[in-house]
């Protein structure tokens, strides 16, 4: 398809590229994302392309692989007024939205999200597992979604190898992954954790990370069958969701 050039930012054919929440994109099945590293991954990933905004030298570069993509062109200061930033890396993506999975298509390691709500810290993890071959990834409903633009970018578009579910009862969701012989491990740094240096991590797992601010849910700590935590200095009381997904998917894998 021949590339149509946009000038105005109020152009119809861009306006899914303007909105900052995931509402839309969500309901009509679609993800926005950025940078040619994710777009790089996307086009080794199952999901459709839909549409793409960039500068001229990004569509020069990858005209072949845009054939029968609707594209469109635009300044780099559009694209900035677009972003918000000058980090946009010459291209916006319009592709199709992953499907999330049922419980029974994950593996037998699997990552828990309870409350992460930084863009950032979810996209670093996924991230992280997919630097440590966990594919399997369950967030709640108070955790951030990962096909959020931002967390998408910070993930550098590792998302894509994942497989989601999302639960709205995570408790009854952990208490079925141990009736099909999951050991559910929660995160904490308090006096009766298990340091992590002496934890075996069994074949079936699923791990739990909860937000800084407030941790892991009561609820969930109380039918966890382990608690982990990793010994750091007592001044720094604990690290980053991130740093400590780093680390013990590190040790899981």
């Amino acid at each position: 398809m021949k590339p149509i050039t946009i000038s105005d930012i109020a152009n119809p054919n861009i306006k899914e590229f303007l909105t900052l929440k995931d509402k839309q994109a969500k309901a009509e099945e679609y993800i926005i994302c950025e940078s040619e590293k994710v777009f790089k991954k996307l086009l080794n990933s199952p999901y459709k392309i839909l549409k793409v905004l960039s500068d001229s030298v990004f569509f020069e570069k990858y005209t072949s692989e845009l054939q029968q993509v609707e594209c469109f062109l635009a300044s780099s200061k559009l694209l900035q007024e677009i972003t918000g930033y000058n980090a946009h890396h010459g291209v916006l993506v319009k592709a199709e939205r992953p499907q999330l999975v049922p419980l029974k298509e994950l593996g037998e390691k699997i990552l828990v999200l309870n409350g992460i709500t930084s863009p950032e810290n979810c996209g670093a993890i996924v991230r992280n597992c997919a630097g440590f071959n966990i594919t399997s990834l369950i967030i709640d409903d108070k955790s951030v979604s990962p096909y959020l633009k931002r967390c998408i970018r910070v993930s550098t578009g590792n998302i894509f190898a994942l497989k989601v579910h999302h639960t709205y009862n995570l408790k009854k969701t952990l208490k079925n992954l141990q009736e099909s012989g999951h050991q559910v491990v929660s995160t904490a740094n308090r006096q009766d954790a298990i340091p992590l240096k002496n934890f075996e991590a069994p074949d079936k797992i699923a791990l739990i990370i909860g937000s800084e601010g407030h941790g892991i849910e009561s609820e969930v700590l109380e039918i966890s069958d382990r608690i982990l935590k990793i010994e750091v200095n007592p001044e720094v009381e604990h690290l980053n969701a991130a740093c400590s997904s780093a680390i013990f998917l590190y040790t899981l894998s």
